[in-house]
């Protein structure tokens, strides 16, 4: 199966902010890449345009116009494309990380690394190469086994671009249950989870240059609505390098209904030399069907509690009336009471 190699560059903000989320965003989240159709390779747009190219493997990387160098950074499965007028949407399921064994540690070396593989790219009309292209021998088709070395490793080669050489870089791992349970995203990159449990969100970050008068700052907020912040919102960045550990506590609910997790590590001092890391992962988060059954187990004995008294009629006792009502009313209340704890 033919590969695509999909290129983000440093001519907008936005392009380079793609890659850090690219690069950050924990295996099975879905990114997305849009590009007008010019820039797809001729020989690609049919399969591209019809639809063809849903689950295809895919390549991200990272490519200067400030002169060669070409890094790739994340490997991905095309998960959906939309065409809309003269836009491509590309909406990948990211997977691992690229094998960059054979990539130089050092900038020179990745330049002249750079040229030969940017010669054989498809080139286009005014002399450069296809953003969106087919795979060539120069990029790497294995996936390393290890997800933090890959993702260290893609690092540590951006770093060394002007562009990357202030900015720290984010990693974030599955998200977990209190119970330990890794949640996996369905096809449309969202995370389904019951309400009334907390989220454990495990973060890495590492910079290449070490920056304290830039005050960069890691941020893991509750949306306000649905999520609540079981542990602390912001963790100010003190190192080169870090793990750190978020919680959000999703609020039981009444209906099934959405929320999202967004975990931010920028520098607002230093905004306009850096770029910042932003991951957003769509919550499904459903009525715990387990607090429901229980919910309709309460309700029908209270219904049946209160309604005794008039079964049984004057020949019971009056406190055993009076008693059955209380506890028929008391188990309605509960019933109908938003219940907040943690399973």
């Amino acid at each position: 199966m033919t590969s695509l190699l999909l290129l983000s560059s440093n001519q907008r903000r936005q392009y380079v902010e793609d890659i850090q989320t690219a690069l950050a965003a924990p295996v099975g989240a879905v990114v997305q890449f849009r590009y007008l159709e010019k820039f797809v390779m001729p020989a690609l747009r049919g399969t591209v345009t019809n639809q063809q190219a849903d689950g295809m493997p895919v390549v991200v990387g990272f490519a200067s116009t400030d002169g060669p160098f070409v890094l790739p950074i994340r490997s991905a499965t095309v998960a959906k494309v939309e065409h809309i007028a003269d836009m491509i949407i590309f909406k990948l399921r990211v997977g691992g990380y690229p094998d960059l064994t054979e990539y130089p540690e050092s900038l020179p070396g990745l330049v002249a690394k750079s040229r030969d593989t940017i010669n054989q790219l498809a080139a286009d009309k005014n002399g450069g190469f296809y953003p969106v292209t087919s795979t060539v021998p120069q990029i790497p088709a294995g996936v390393t086994d290890h997800i933090p070395e890959g993702w260290l490793a893609a690092a540590r080669r951006l770093a060394l671009h002007p562009t990357f050489e202030k900015s720290y870089f984010l990693r974030v791992a599955p998200v977990e249950t209190r119970q330990g349970k890794k949640l996996r995203f369905d096809k449309d990159g969202r995370l389904e989870v019951d309400d009334g449990q907390p989220l454990r969100i495990v973060t890495n970050f590492w910079g290449g240059q070490y920056a304290p008068d830039a005050d960069f700052k890691l941020t893991c907020p509750p949306d306000g609505t649905n999520l609540r912040a079981a542990s602390r919102e912001v963790y100010h960045v003190g190192h080169k390098y870090d793990s750190v550990e978020f919680w959000q506590f999703l609020a039981a609910q009444n209906f099934d209904t959405f929320a999202q997790v967004t975990i931010s590590l920028a520098s607002e001092k230093a905004a306009a030399e850096t770029v910042p890391a932003h991951v957003e992962l769509p919550l499904v988060v459903k009525r715990s069907r387990s607090r429901m059954f229980w919910r309709w187990i309460a309700a029908s004995a209270g219904a049946v509690l209160v309604a005794l008294p008039a079964m049984v009629g004057e020949a019971s006792p009056l406190a055993l009336r009076i008693v059955a009502a209380l506890a028929g009313a008391g188990l309605l209340a509960l019933s109908s009471a938003v219940l907040s704890s943690p399973k």
